[in-house]
């Protein structure tokens, strides 16, 4: 402890002081700045950034400074410095600002400060006809600050009143654990928690010829557009007349928290950043909610990264973290095959403004001290084989054209699992290779400030982000490593076995003032009901050897959406005001089509398919179409 506090202290005398208060911070995901930095980016004004997401507040003012000199239009250079003031400090207390901020800088050039602050964030949702409501109204104690020139840190804890209504779609099978020595159902000391149809618990007694079948109920969430509800709180609420209870939805309203914190550093004139932190994240080069490998809409996990900027043409990126189990039922019983860390390295090309490219690995693994995981020079693709290929790999990798001013085109992979001893024509009609692919464009728009459109395409196949149950030399029971953090997806917000069709058109009116119109067309294997296709859930499993193959549209029955919506956010801050206000509203059109059918194999539980070619329109008790009408308004204080 000695020698690591005289070695940081040592460090920051020999490094010469060149960045102001609070710069190594990481700037929220949901920040302006991100659209306006990513349009520029687009347009060729500024040099690209790294592509691991969240970044430093420094390295954003850098960049937006490049935008202000690059010649933008004076609606844009507006915008722009707005952005910039909103990074400046002033000493004492602003009630304007809901802060508080003390900045001490001593004659050897060392800096210190302090900053606190408050504020507050209500959002409510409904649906109709067929009335849905949901809410959240939580209020943040922040408090961040600098140690010496290099090292800054941030604290924030909310807290807060949730509801969230749920649709009861169905029930789907849980798959059984394997025994991968013997090929038979394993009974690890009882098992995990098993629910009846109706979420009832099953009391049972388990024998190797006895495997009782046990079912999970699928929700829907219908007070939010699909894909946009992602949990607000850690691990389970709180309801106030069972405070001492452990819930693991706010079915009813209940008390819900959740900490974000960072520990970051900087060296070299921004070079080379750390962390040590629990937040959200998004790697690629896309903007925030569209990375297939670590995406914006994935629950926050505490982690230690960092990124080089070796050139300015190369980009290095790595990160280790310990993932969150999901909350159902039984904490301990819930917890025990989740105790995962996480793993993933990004190494990024950027010659030039027209092309970018990027690949690296992920690695999901039972936790246990490995230093070949830790070492970020390492690769995971080989690595995971030296010690014994018990872990989930990942690879992933993203190409970009750009014509700058004008637009690009992109195309993404994420290859979860997959064999290639059976021909192209094998791979990809059979479940076991699981991957999701992503293309699109981007086209600015120049009569509008910081506007673009994008039209994106998305899909996702079967099992992708699942995986089988592992035993592991380092577990005493069967571990779950599937691609998921608290119970979500780490990648991209939608489904196995989906896809999706985006249109979207957004632009920066004035400082502070967004609006957007959107469209979407998400196609998703029902993984409920007499219907249900295999695969099409992050609680589905795959055995290791299974051969099924997959037939989208064709093998069950689907569920199609169409949403259309707009929507906007203004922040009064530009008028001395603190306070901003966003609404969303638009309908969502559910159709469902059948085609083929499953039936499974009752002696082992696994699935045979019987494609029957083609698919229609149809609807039953179990799959209803409807049209809703979905609106969310919120505010924010203190923004």
């Amino acid at each position: 402890m000695k020698f690591s506090a005289w070695f940081v202290c040592i460090l920051c005398l020999l490094v010469p002081p060149a960045l102001n208060a609070q710069e190594h911070n990481s700037i929220p995901l949901d920040s302006d700045v991100y659209a306006v930095i990513e349009n520029a980016v687009l347009r060729g004004l500024v040099t690209p950034p790294p592509s691991a997401k969240p970044w430093p507040g420094g390295q954003v003012k850098n960049m937006l400074t490049e935008i202000l000199n690059a010649g933008i239009s004076d609606r844009e250079n507006v915008i722009v410095r707005k952005l910039l003031e909103s990074f400046e400090r002033s000493e004492g207390l602003s009630y304007q600002e809901g802060r508080y901020y003390s900045n001490n800088l001593f004659e050897s050039g060392t800096r210190f400060s302090f900053e606190g602050g408050v504020n507050w964030e209500s959002v409510f949702s409904f649906r109709v006809p067929d009335t849905a409501l949901g809410s959240v109204n939580m209020g943040t104690l922040y408090m961040a600050g600098d140690m010496g020139n290099r090292f800054s840190w941030n604290f924030n804890v909310k807290g807060g009143f949730l509801y969230a209504d749920r649709d009861i779609l169905g029930a789907r099978p849980n798959p059984p654990y394997i025994d991968t020595k013997y090929g038979r159902p394993a009974d690890p000391y009882g098992g995990p928690p098993y629910f009846d149809a109706y979420g009832i618990p099953i009391t049972h007694t388990y024998h190797y010829d006895i495997y009782p079948q046990s079912y999970s109920l699928v929700y829907d969430i219908p007070a939010w557009f699909p894909g946009t509800f992602t949990k607000d709180w850690e691990g389970a609420v709180f309801p106030p007349a069972d405070l001492g209870g452990y819930h693991a939805w706010p079915d009813s309203v209940a008390f819900g928290y959740e900490i974000i914190s960072e520990i970051n550093a900087s060296f070299f004139d921004r070079r080379l950043a750390f962390r040590f932190g629990r937040m959200r994240r998004d790697w690629g080069p896309e903007g925030n909610g569209a990375s297939l490998v670590l995406n914006a809409s994935a629950r926050p996990f505490v982690a230690a990264e960092g990124s080089a900027i070796v050139t300015r043409w190369m980009n290095f990126s790595f990160l280790t973290g310990a993932l969150e189990y999901l909350k159902t039922s039984n904490q301990w019983m819930d917890a025990d095959p989740f105790q995962n860390l996480f793993t993933l390295a990004m190494l990024e090309f950027n010659p030039g403004k027209f092309i970018h490219i990027d690949f690296g690995s992920a690695t999901v693994w039972p936790k246990r001290f490995d230093l070949g995981y830790f070492f970020p020079v390492n690769s995971n693709f080989f690595y995971q084989n030296n010690v014994g290929d018990f872990d989930n790999l990942a690879l992933f990798g993203d190409l970009e054209i750009r014509i700058p001013g004008k637009f690009k085109v992109w195309g993404s992979l994420y290859l979860d699992e997959a064999r290639f001893d059976t021909g192209i024509g094998s791979f990809l009609h059979q479940d076991r290779n699981m991957y999701a692919i992503q293309g699109g464009t981007k086209i600015h728009i120049p009569w509008l400030p910081f506007a673009s459109l994008t039209l994106r395409y998305t899909k996702v196949e079967p099992y992708c982000y699942t995986h089988e149950y592992t035993e592991t030399p380092w577990t005493r029971v069967p571990m779950d490593t599937a691609y998921i953090n608290n119970g979500e997806s780490l990648g991209i917000y939608l489904p196995p076995n989906s896809d999706e069709a985006l249109l979207r058109i957004e632009a920066m009116m004035l400082p502070g003032a967004n609006i957007h119109a959107q469209y979407q067309m998400i196609r998703h294997g029902a993984d409920w009901g007499s219907g249900r296709v295999d695969g099409s859930s992050l609680g589905d499993k795959i055995y290791k050897d299974a051969n099924t193959e997959k037939s989208f549209l064709k093998d069950g029955v689907y569920q199609w959406r169409h949403v259309f919506k707009i929507g906007g956010s203004y922040s009064l801050k530009t008028r001395k005001i603190p306070l901003s206000l966003f609404a969303e509203a638009g309908i969502v059109v559910t159709r469902y089509t059948r085609g083929g059918q499953t039936t499974f194999d009752p002696a082992t539980g696994y699935v045979v398919k019987e494609e029957q070619g083609g698919y229609s329109s149809f609807s039953s008790p179990e799959y209803l179409p409807r049209t809703d009408f979905v609106m969310s308004v919120g505010f924010k204080i203190f923004p």
